[in-house]
């Protein structure tokens, strides 16, 4: 519930930042935008309540809690992560400098039934949050409070996850009062049990926001707060299927892993979630087929990419990637598009254009995508299907879930690629020199 700030601090300055207008209110603190004279630039300026911070415990308390949002996110630096840029105390006002995020609105508007996004639009902002979570994560950073009002959207729909005021971080002290810190409808079982929350408590609640926005219900819904912390500690979610028939298949896999009561079978990072997030694009936008696994061995085996994997790792690769078929003229790749894939292609024969010109044809056996997967930068060429083909595609996020062995032979014959790529390229300059 929104609560009136006792005093408006619009018109005044606090420390070199000049306040212009408040943009939300909460019962423990204002936001306001403000303007740092110094780098010119606006920022959100989160100031605590007066009487949120008096001399009482929980005055105490909220101090803590307060400059330890400021501590945590400060050591985090992420595209997804709201940025901290500074923390003080002017006049008796508390306050933490943030980025400012124009036009942002929180998730919780994308969970309700009546204004649910696209579901590529749902796995992009998903995908982006299972990373943030990976990178803070491996900072040694719990966030403890995963929920939709803490995550904003930006203009251009970018995902920036904030509030870190209950995390714990390496460092900085926890205080008793909020060592079983969350939000009732977002915490995992373990947090439930007053049992100390984990990466994966988390990774739990990014699986209740994605059910929310899939579907616009809560996962768990009951008429109360005990009934809700009942149903997460002992009832099954409904399937994604109840509620609408578009969600690809592999979402309710993705769902129940996250959800999962045990924590050895949840997700063990937020890498490994967004890895599985990523394979939903493949069922969004292109024809996946299905074939036995032997036949998909007897395709791959001869096939000179795939000479130097031994059995039991060759077996990983063909079933890590997607197998997918499509007819002449596909437009598998496009010169400009941002994307990670990495292609082998098993059937067929494919054509590599840039700015309409035919570079070059690549054969079975050849890959493809390696620039994009190596720089993250947009892709360089356009490449169509020049006939039926069969190709299978892979992500770096599911590479990263490999062998160790079998990765170190993968990235190596994913720089042969690129060498010879290069190597014909310098072929094709060298030749034009000669002929002009």
């Amino acid at each position: 519930m929104s609560v009136t700030p006792t005093v408006s601090l619009e018109g005044t300055s606090l420390g070199k930042y000049q306040i212009l207008t408040a943009i939300g209110t909460g019962n423990m603190a204002t936001v306001y935008l403000a303007h740092d004279p110094f780098i010119d630039r606006p920022v959100a300026l989160k100031v605590a309540r007066p009487d949120s911070i008096g001399d009482d415990a929980d005055g105490r308390l909220y101090k803590q809690v307060f400059f330890n949002e400021a501590q945590t996110a400060g050591l985090l630096k992420h595209p997804n992560i709201t940025a901290i840029y500074d923390a003080g105390v002017d006049r008796d006002n508390y306050y933490i400098v943030m980025e400012y995020v124009h036009s942002g609105r929180t998730l919780d508007r994308y969970t309700n039934i009546e204004n649910l996004l696209p579901v590529d639009e749902v796995t992009r902002i998903l995908y982006q949050c299972a990373m943030a979570l990976d990178y803070a994560h491996k900072k040694g950073v719990v966030h403890r409070d995963i929920k939709p009002r803490n995550i904003l959207l930006t203009e251009d729909h970018e995902a920036k996850i904030t509030d870190f005021g209950v995390a714990l971080a390496p460092g900085i002290a926890a205080h008793s009062e909020v060592e079983h810190a969350g939000s009732p409808l977002y915490m995992a079982p373990e947090q439930i049990r007053r049992e100390p929350a984990t990466s994966q408590s988390d990774l739990f609640a990014l699986g209740v926001i994605a059910y929310e926005m899939l579907t616009g219900k809560h996962p768990f819904h009951g008429g109360n707060q005990d009934v809700i912390e009942h149903n997460i500690l002992h009832k099954p979610s409904p399937r994604l299927s109840k509620w609408r028939t578009d969600v690809p298949e592999i979402y309710q896999r993705i769902i129940d892993k996250a959800l999962a009561r045990d924590c050895r079978q949840r997700y063990r990072s937020g890498r490994d979630m967004a890895g599985d997030i990523s394979l939903v694009f493949d069922f969004l936008k292109l024809p996946v087929f299905r074939l036995s696994q032997q036949e998909k061995y007897s395709r791959v085996e001869a096939l000179h990419f795939f000479k130097p994997f031994p059995d039991g790792e060759l077996w990983e690769l063909i079933n890590a990637g997607e197998w997918m078929r499509l007819p002449t003229g596909t437009e598998i790749m496009r010169e400009g598009e941002a994307d990670t894939s990495f292609f082998i292609l098993i059937n067929g024969e494919v054509v590599v254009r840039r700015k309409e010109h035919e570079i070059v044809r690549l054969y079975p056996g050849d890959c493809f995508g390696e620039m994009g997967m190596l720089s993250r930068k947009p892709r360089t060429a356009t490449i169509v299907a020049g006939s039926e083909v069969t190709l299978i595609k892979l992500r770096d996020t599911t590479v990263d879930r490999m062998s160790v062995n079998c990765q170190l032979r993968f990235q190596r014959q994913f720089l042969i690629a690129l060498i010879e790529r290069l190597d014909h390229a310098t072929d094709r300059i060298a030749n034009r020199a000669e002929d002009a």
